[in-house]
């Protein structure tokens, strides 16, 4: 049950991510923001994960020393960060050329591509009524969607090629850690994650982030960007790399399909119309989600952990 709760708030806070990040656009770009989340992040997880190291009774120049030991590591953690700041950059350039609502709708498609991605890399055999889980998680979360907002315009645009590709990158992202991440914990993985991350959005940021637009001294611009860092990113990745050791990247991009009913809950309480979610279409959207969750969750594989840890759900 703690596990089904730490999943929900996963999707609570990237639900939330999606809300609040729409309202930087006023006060920055999508790739200085990134960049920024990114910095701020690594600079409040370091003295964290030092912290953790001295409490543990371990020597902290051994420990970082150990996390940069391993070149295979150094370059895992470059392709995972890179694969997660490859779907942020997809996603900036792909809504150029593409509007949310089609973004929102080919997000759908991840947990599906997460699942391909694990059957053919991983080698992880699901069963048939999971994958029917998981396509109708996706016909569910776009249920949801297209009753929350107008769709007269839902066509495809040029742009849509891109966030495809975008797409694949972010489920890459999360089986990745899956198979490469399991060798350190969740504070040492997000801490390589945020490192690498901002190495490749510094000159993006540099180059595209129109640096001298941002609206330092906003006092909206702070409050918004602590938000962003401290719990959509800070938080959302420690959580992430513990659920994706002990749940498994396929039952966390599974519950990656709640994410647009937050979405709609959030947009509903914040305009004061809850009661325009009574329809029919978001009710039947909200009953495919359920049915997906229980085919997915109800065929779970439990595995030995190769470092003796506790059980986890694949």
């Amino acid at each position: 049950m703690s596990q089904i709760f730490s999943l929900l708030l996963w999707a609570w806070l990237m639900a939330s991510s999606f809300i609040v990040s729409g309202h930087m656009v006023a006060f920055a770009s999508p790739i200085a923001t990134s960049a920024f989340r990114f910095l701020l992040a690594l600079l409040i997880l370091f003295p964290v994960l030092l912290f953790s190291w001295q409490r543990a009774g371990l020597s902290k120049a051994e420990q970082f020393q150990a996390l940069f030991s391993s070149g295979q590591r150094i370059f895992h953690y470059v392709v995972i960060s890179g694969a997660l700041v490859g779907f942020f950059i997809g996603l900036f350039v792909a809504l150029q050329s593409t509007t949310p609502l089609n973004t929102s709708v080919l997000y759908t498609l991840v947990p599906l591509m997460g699942v391909f991605i694990a059957k053919v890399w991983l080698k992880e055999a699901a069963p048939l009524w999971r994958i029917v889980g998981f396509f109708l998680g996706s016909i569910g979360a776009v249920v949801v969607l297209l009753s929350t907002q107008p769709y007269d315009d839902l066509q495809w645009h040029s742009g849509d090629y891109l966030f495809l590709g975008a797409c694949v990158l972010l489920a890459f992202h999360v089986v990745s850690v899956q198979k490469w991440g399991r060798s350190l914990g969740a504070l040492s993985g997000a801490f390589m994650i945020m490192l690498f991350g901002t190495l490749w959005l510094l000159p993006a940021a540099l180059i595209w982030g129109e640096l001298s637009q941002v609206q330092w001294l906003s006092q909206d611009f702070w409050v918004t960007i602590l938000y962003l860092t401290v719990f959509t990113t800070l938080f959302t990745f420690v959580l992430q790399q513990r659920l994706v050791m002990t749940a498994g990247a396929s039952r966390l991009l599974a519950f990656s399909y709640t994410i647009p009913v937050w979405v709609a809950l959030f947009t509903a309480l914040s305009q004061s119309r809850l009661f325009s979610l009574a329809d029919w279409r978001f009710v039947v959207g909200i009953m495919l989600l359920l049915v997906a969750l229980l085919l997915i969750d109800g065929n779970l594989t439990k595995v030995k952990m190769t470092n003796g840890s506790s059980t986890a759900a694949k």
